[in-house]
């Protein structure tokens, strides 16, 4: 399942979900972050449980979920980029805003406020990290999660543009 980042939506002709489709066929849902907290934990158990998920792999927003849920209900997980800490990198999405796709949405702040910063013990999961990122510093995820797999690429950016050169690795990480 393919997890994607706030703004964003689930499109199967993107270029991540086509490459991981690769490994197997890719769900996703489309994804609303300014519900609560818990309920976006839901929707993802629910679709996880109706789809026998196999492997979560999410990216910003998206790989803060894979890492949550997947610790829940023991399932792999790949971080792509992730929002260590949603309460932080929210705060500037409060009020009313358009998202990539020209979609209206209104985040209040008592729902970024329930985020707490990423779960930092027992990581297994695996790390996919852009140095171009420009909105979140590598490093300092690097230094949040120094015990997880990690696999850190020059250049790129927030979005990741290095799929295509961590599908081995993912595959063998999940065993799949």
């Amino acid at each position: 399942m393919y997890i994607h980042g706030f703004g964003s939506k689930f499109k199967p002709q993107s270029d991540k979900v086509e490459s991981l489709s690769s490994l197997g066929f890719v769900h996703g849902i489309d994804i609303d972050y300014t519900d609560r907290r818990s309920v976006i934990t839901q929707q993802l158990r629910d679709v996880i449980i109706q789809k026998h998920i196999e492997l979560l792999v999410g990216t910003s927003m998206g790989g803060y979920f894979s890492a949550e849920v997947g610790l829940m209900v023991g399932l792999p997980y790949v971080m792509i980029n992730p929002a260590m800490n949603p309460r932080t990198t929210l705060s500037k999405y409060i009020g009313d805003g358009v998202d990539y796709y020209g979609r209206s949405y209104h985040l209040e702040k008592t729902t970024v406020e329930e985020y707490d910063q990423m779960a930092l013990k027992n990581q297994h999961g695996l790390l996919l990290l852009d140095k171009g990122d420009e909105l979140i510093d590598y490093r300092e995820t690097v230094r949040l999660l120094p015990d997880t797999q990690t696999l850190i690429f020059e250049g790129g950016s927030h979005r990741f543009d290095h799929i295509n050169e961590s599908l081995v690795a993912i595959q063998q990480y999940a065993n799949i």
